[in-house]
């Protein structure tokens, strides 16, 4: 069979078994053909046939002879088909018009024959491999198709350094040098991942570091915990981190569009550091890189990082994982270097966000900013084409882990807790009543606004007022923690603790000793495992958060240590209330919500408490940080790398580089034997196109080209004289314009051959101007342009373009989810109603085109080849050299007819 497609995937291998989806979800149009040859130059005419399946269409050019064949290998499928072929017999000229058109419905016909033939049967293979159709979601069979990626194992010997902004590290001054040790909390510390790999970590350490000292520091945290650390100086950690990454990126990514004041909000200050920090990063990420190593990537402080490591290595495998949300596409565009940090997030290979929210954000993001389309592939991904890369999507949570959280249930674990809640302990027991000690409701907060700890705050003021019964043995413990990391957090800290202290305060005068409220620098790990297992309830109320792991904290510490559950009260917008089913989802703008939670919490029976507990720790146990790791490393490592040679890197500055993945069968351009052939042929052909290519592209509003007073460049009309000089030259010019538009920029050339509007009419060299198809009826362009409006007037943002013997309507500026249903519309409409005109109908990305049937730049450089080989048979002086040169889709239409 012919492998010539015209979109759709790959072809599957053709076997005989059975796989898939029903029969009676395929829906099958034949409506165009175009002129091939075969490898021993035998002409033949390709019938497009597309296939709508599933939502989606799949195009693929066809011969007759491959249906008469396909007729056999469907026999054993489909017992209802005659023996012999059901169609019509040979002809005498099988490329007349009628006999085309006439065999352009009977494939169409006789694939819904199939059709019913197979009675809802699944598709055969052989059948999906003649439409390429993708391989069946599910299959029959037992031999079903696995996941779309081949599933690696991690192995000893394998290498993966994890990049984040801050090590996971503890680091502190000692007497006789440093002291450092692994940061509980941070879920990449060594324990907590426990992966059976070798891992290098890079990042800032928190401790303020002299000059002098860097160096011995470095030799210590290498040697000893595998860490490379990065220092930067103090100006730049003050507009990186808390300038540009804080204050600026971080409220947009959760969904707080900067307001304009006196000030800009975006600093180019800032934005420089930011760009200068993540330099730093790939600095020290390829002095310890070796080619074979996975690079993992974290969080919003370093996403151009994948593009700068790719700039030094080509082929470095990059994984990049999203801790915070990915705001709407809407919000995302705010951001003023928006393209430069979506390009860059795109230059690694795998893309992971905690939840499906985020992912649809970033790929409503990549269509709507990039115009690039997405697509679901096997295995559970979600796959992005970018400069012919697959760049994988993933969705993934982490969680905590069981074995480490169980160290700190420990006794001597506990009693050094105790220390650290002294002060809550004696404040909660002045609480306790005849009944015994209070009710402990409990969070530990950053202090940081997003936390929403003063919509908290106010509805336990409401619910005291509403429920006397809650005012005495009850108490609301507060604990704010003023660092992360031991770095500062917001700059309105400040603010936000007085309004917290301000709330708290009018509510112990009203209802004393009802909230204890403390601020701490820090709180360890034992000291909260200490704090759940005296909460019956937990609340958090944060008006957005992607990550916060307290709540699985609280579940499992309470499951580990084999006491009573609690309840779990969690704000809708936080990323784990997604995952955690068993909790109580709450609105946290809705005090009276919050309210009713709080007492159903309060008032729960305890079988209702277990049955939540026990739903919420099925995920917890399956979703644990060594999960987590584990899954995204695996998933990184099977994604199969292309060569070094088959990658080019593309562009200057972050908002145009990329890294482009040629086809294996590409080769590129030589020039050198370009120039040796040209001087060794005697006839030559030279096809060019103008716009894109002899001179700047158009825009879509706005084309010079069409200006009264625009003029060709002089080098560029020099040079075509030079070519056109040369008896053995023959050069066209072939555009999409009208012929008084190149008549007037190339008619001062001697010898220089024009074809305009995509061909519809020519003239080779000197000569008389010529139609390619005479006698072609245009009478449609009135109809076709008349539809076209009704569609312009009803999509904001589109509008008709007329080139030549074309009319298109121009979708790319409108909104990408309606445009496409509407050039899909607009596609059927013209169909059904140009049917009787000579008229093909295609539709593009970003556009749907009517033109002339048999006209295009493939056909027209096929005729100029045909004109310059009959021009003199007496020489018989064959082409011995052809150079075809143009930048568009339309282009590809004579590269394909040259092939």
């Amino acid at each position: 069979m012919s492998q010539k497609a015209a979109g759709g995937p790959q072809m599957p291998p053709v076997g005989t078994t059975l796989i898939g989806a029903p029969s009676s979800t395929l829906q099958f149009e034949v409506d165009e053909t175009t002129r091939e040859t075969d490898e021993k130059g035998w002409p033949y005419t390709a019938y497009r046939i597309t296939t709508t399946y599933q939502g989606r269409t799949f195009t693929v050019f066809r011969r007759f002879r491959e249906v008469r064949d396909l007729h056999e290998q469907l026999k054993p499928f489909c017992p209802g088909l005659p023996a012999i072929f059901p169609m019509w017999p040979n002809v005498f000229n099988r490329f007349a018009a009628d006999v085309v058109d006439g065999r352009k419905s009977r494939i169409a016909e006789y694939l819904r024959q199939v059709m019913s033939a197979l009675r809802g049967n699944p598709v055969p293979t052989v059948l999906r491999a003649f439409l390429q159709l993708p391989a069946a979601e599910e299959t029959e069979a037992a031999d079903s198709a696995g996941p779309m990626l081949p599933q690696s194992q991690l192995e000893p010997t394998d290498t993966v350094i994890l990049v984040a902004y801050q090590l996971p590290l503890i680091v502190h001054r000692a007497d006789n040098g440093w002291h450092v040790e692994w940061d509980e909390d941070s879920v990449l510390n060594k324990h907590g991942l426990n992966l059976q790999m070798r891992v290098l970590w890079v990042g800032c350490v928190s401790a303020t570091v002299h000059k002098s000292e860097q160096e011995g520091l470095s030799d210590l945290l290498y040697e000893q915990f595998n860490c490379v650390p990065v220092f930067l100086d103090e100006e730049l950690t003050s507009d990186f981190y808390h300038g540009f990454c804080r204050s600026y990126l971080r409220p947009i990514l959760h969904n707080q569009l900067p307001l304009p004041t006196e000030n800009n909000p975006f600093s180019d200050k800032r934005w420089r550091a930011y760009c200068t920090a993540n330099r730093k990063f790939a600095e020290k990420v390829m002095e310890v890189y070796e080619p074979g190593y996975m690079v993992w990537v974290h969080d919003y402080h370093l996403i151009l990082l994948p593009s700068y490591i790719l700039r030094r290595h080509h082929t470095a495998h990059i994984g990049l994982f999203l801790h915070s949300p990915f705001p709407a596409s809407d919000v995302f565009r705010s951001i003023a270097m928006r393209e430069e940090l979506l390009r860059a997030m795109l230059n690694a290979d795998l893309i992971g966000f905690l939840l499906f929210e985020y992912t649809r954000n970033f790929l409503t993001s990549c269509k709507r900013l990039l115009g690039l389309e997405y697509e679901f592939k096997r295995g559970g991904f979600l796959g992005v084409e970018y400069g012919g890369r697959h760049v994988m999507v993933q969705v993934s949570t982490f969680g905590v882990s069981p074995s480490q959280l169980s160290l700190h249930l420990h006794a001597d674990a506990q009693a050094r807790a105790a220390s650290e809640l002294t002060a809550m302990s004696n404040a909660v027991a002045k609480k306790a009543t005849p009944r015994g000690a209070p009710v402990v409701l409990a969070a530990v907060d950053y202090l940081d606004r997003f936390k929403g700890v003063q919509l908290k705050l106010l509805a336990w003021e409401a619910l005291l007022k509403n429920y006397p019964k809650y005012q005495t043995g009850y108490v609301l413990v507060q604990i704010l923690v003023a660092s992360r990391n031991q770095m500062k957090l917001v700059t309105d800290a400040q603010l936000v603790r007085e309004e917290i202290e301000l709330i708290a305060k009018r509510i112990n005068e009203t209802y004393p000793g009802t909230v204890y409220l403390e601020e701490k620098t820090n709180l360890s790990t034992a000291g909260r495992v200490a704090l759940w297992l005296r909460s019956a309830v937990i609340v958090y109320t944060a008006v957005r958060e992607a990550v916060n792991a307290h709540p699985l904290e609280y579940i499992m510490a309470r499951s580990l240590a084999n006491v009573p559950a609690g309840v779990t009260i969690m704000s809708e917008f936080s990323g784990f209330s997604r995952v955690l089913n068993g909790t109580l989802q709450i609105n946290p703008w809705n005090e009276g919500q919050l309210q009713a939670a709080l007492d159903q919490a309060l008032q729960m029976h305890s079988v209702e408490i277990e049955g939540r507990a026990k739903k919420n720790l099925e995920h917890i146990t399956t979703n644990t940080a060594e999960d987590w790791a584990r899954r995204f490393l695996i998933d990184l490592k099977s994604m199969v790398r292309k060569p070094e040679e088959h990658w080019m890197a593309v562009g200057f500055g972050l908002a145009s580089f990329r890294m482009v993945g040629m086809g294996i069968d590409f080769k590129a351009l030589d020039t050198q034997q370009v120039l040796l052939s040209y001087r060794q042929a005697t006839q030559r052909v030279v096809l060019l196109d103008w716009g894109g290519t002899l001179s700047p592209a158009d825009t879509a509003f706005y084309d010079m080209r069409e200006q009264s007073l625009y003029e060709l460049p002089e080098s560029v009309l020099s040079a075509l004289r030079i070519l056109c000089a040369d008896p053995a030259n023959h050069v066209m010019i072939i555009s999409g314009l009208g012929r008084d538009k190149v008549q007037a920029a190339f008619g001062s050339v001697p010898n220089l051959s024009l074809a305009v509007e995509h061909g519809f009419s020519y003239r080779i060299k000197g000569g008389q101007w010529v139609q390619l198809l005479p006698g072609v009826d245009t009478s449609w362009r009135e109809i076709a342009e008349a539809i076209m409006a009704v569609y312009t007037t009803r999509t904001n943002g589109s509008f008709i373009q007329r080139k030549g013997s074309s009319v298109t309507w121009n979708h790319q500026n409108a909104d990408p989810e309606f445009g496409a249903m509407q050039a899909r519309e607009l596609q059927y409409h013209l169909q059904g109603v140009l049917a009787a005109f000579p008229v093909v109908v295609r539709i593009g990305k970003g556009y749907v085109e009517a033109c002339p049937k048999g006209i295009d730049k493939g056909i027209m450089a096929e005729r100029f080849l045909d004109v310059v080989q009959s021009a003199d048979p007496r020489r018989a002086q064959p082409v011995e050299f052809v150079l075809c040169i143009g930048d568009d889709s339309s282009d590809e239409l004579m590269f394909s007819a040259l092939h």
